[in-house]
């Protein structure tokens, strides 16, 4: 395994990850424009760059918090090209859901995201993060109901295309939260 953030993940001697339940949640990376766009807006893929960037997310993830115990996406090609490079590599696939999707309400969202975590990577941190993809709306709807559950998002908290944010929930106590934006040149 890559070397990691001691604070997001530890690993046995087996390999296994012990860590807080982790939700890692993404905007899509680029995509082509909107405006240019003739056909159904959800099959809009993404651009060179926003493939670099999906790349990228995926090395982040798997040497940084950890291979996935599922992976969910926006319908949307965007969203689901942005995930593919870590669906590869982690050896699953990408659940498609209708909650994540663009004018989705973000409390729908957040309460099954949060629910899932809890499920497939709790308290007995032998499970693994859960990883999401969606849109800008619905992930700044979920960023207000983390701060509003007390997560520190810091003092110019963003959420550009291709940005990851990784959540840890924490018995009593806020969830933590840092952020990663891939580097990829113009």
């Amino acid at each position: 395994m890559s070397a990691g953030n001691p604070a997001l993940s530890k690993v046995n001697d087996a390999g296994a990850h012990h860590h807080r339940p982790t939700l890692c949640l993404v905007r899509h990376a680029k995509a082509g424009s909107r405006e240019r766009w003739t056909e159904d807006d959800r099959d809009r893929p993404l651009t060179a760059r926003g493939h670099k960037q999906a790349q990228l997310l995926a090395e982040y993830i798997l040497g940084h918090v950890g291979g996935p115990s599922r992976i969910l996406s926006s319908p949307a090609v965007r969203c689901r090209e942005t995930l593919a490079p870590l669906a590869g590599e982690s050896g699953l696939g990408i659940a498609e859901a209708d909650w994540l999707d663009e004018g989705s309400p973000a409390e729908e969202a957040f309460d099954r995201l949060r629910t899932l975590t809890l499920e497939l990577d709790g308290a007995s941190g032998t499970g693994c993060p859960v990883t999401a993809c969606t849109h800008g709306d619905v992930l700044w709807g979920i960023l207000d109901l983390l701060v509003g559950d007390g997560a520190d998002l810091g003092e110019s908290a963003d959420a550009p295309k291709g940005g990851l944010w990784v959540f840890e929930f924490r018995q009593k106590k806020p969830p933590s939260a840092s952020f990663f934006l891939p580097a990829v040149g113009s």
